[in-house]
């Protein structure tokens, strides 16, 4: 027994140092690409974010006569239209076709020659190269929708994830600093009807929080005096259905991507981030996190009923 918990417990402990071995390489991984990526990632999304807002204003605007999940229900079944439009032309059709053929000529080998261990070998060989080379071609188009899509996906976010903050409701505004700035800056917020004091700001190492009560209904910009700096941030207060910004991001090209609505924070400034916590839309189709799978669902089945009238191959 005793041997047993030995084997055990150094096996588990094999396991964990082989586990923070691959978090700390693809950590080192992204932390390099990170650096690499951020001078010319940032200032094009800086660029790039108010055009997609901008345009999405307008789509919504559009479709704010309709029932909310009927607009998200539209917006995903032209997503999934757009996408397969988009992969037909950004991948190599012939390609794909002809390996998928190997495919199924290999799987039909295996099933006709399942008593040749030579031929079911060389098939199953054949096979697996032949799935190898077609995530080359499928992956090639989704690369190069990975970042239209994401920054869909933001601007669907900020209105399907939160939503504005009711009159008379309780929540915090989160000020993040740059690390070792909060130990030095003072921080303060004017006073506005949007908005009613209870509490702050309260320090806290390199956070700064206010609690505070929803005021009057409206699209509100806030104030915030930092060691000289002032730093507005937009708050949101009513009833219906409406866009959000829940962060105004740092100069990370990350932060922009998932919080496209507000400019980054200045270079330099004390404030990395600066945050309303705001509540999370209340539904099962088009309310927090529930909308991105609703979204998959619908633009999937859609992509895969008008594959074939399109002529897509994937």
């Amino acid at each position: 027994m005793d041997l047993f918990n030995s084997v055990v417990i150094h096996g588990g402990e094999a396991v964990v140092g082989v586990w923070e071995l691959i978090v700390a390489v693809f950590g080192w991984v992204f932390s390099s690409l990170d650096a690499i990526l951020n001078p010319v990632l940032s200032p094009f999304l800086a660029l790039l974010n108010p055009i997609c807002t901008a345009i999405g204003d307008v789509v919504y605007a559009v479709l704010s006569p309709f029932p909310v999940w009927v607009g998200l229900t539209v917006i995903s079944a032209a997503t999934g239209v757009v996408m397969l439009i988009a992969f037909r032309h950004t991948s190599n059709q012939a390609a794909i076709a002809r390996i998928k053929d190997e495919i199924k000529a290999n799987l039909l080998a295996l099933k006709l020659y399942k008593d040749e261990l030579r031929v079911t070998f060389l098939s199953q060989a054949r096979l697996l190269w032949a799935i190898v080379r077609l995530q080359r071609y499928v992956l090639t188009p989704v690369l190069w929708m990975t970042l239209p899509m994401l920054l869909a996906l933001a601007q669907m976010g900020v209105r399907y994830q939160w939503r504005p903050l009711r009159p008379g409701e309780r929540t915090l505004i989160k000020m993040k600093f740059a690390p070792g700035a909060g130990k030095s800056a003072l921080a303060s917020l004017e006073p506005h009807s949007g908005l009613a004091m209870e509490v702050g700001p309260v320090p806290g190492g390199d956070l700064c929080v206010w609690r505070i009560r929803g005021g009057a209904p409206g699209r509100h910009v806030l104030r915030f005096h930092v060691g000289g700096e002032t730093i507005e941030k937009e708050l949101v207060v009513g009833e219906a259905f409406e866009r959000v910004s829940a962060v105004r991001p740092s100069g990370r090209w990350t932060d922009q991507l998932f919080h496209p609505v507000e400019r980054r924070m200045p270079a330099g400034s004390p404030v990395r981030a600066l945050e309303v916590v705001y509540p999370g839309v209340d539904s099962w189709i088009y309310g927090a996190d529930y909308w991105v799978v609703y979204f998959f669902v619908v633009s999937m089945v859609v992509g895969l009923v008008f594959a074939p009238v399109f002529k897509v191959r994937f």
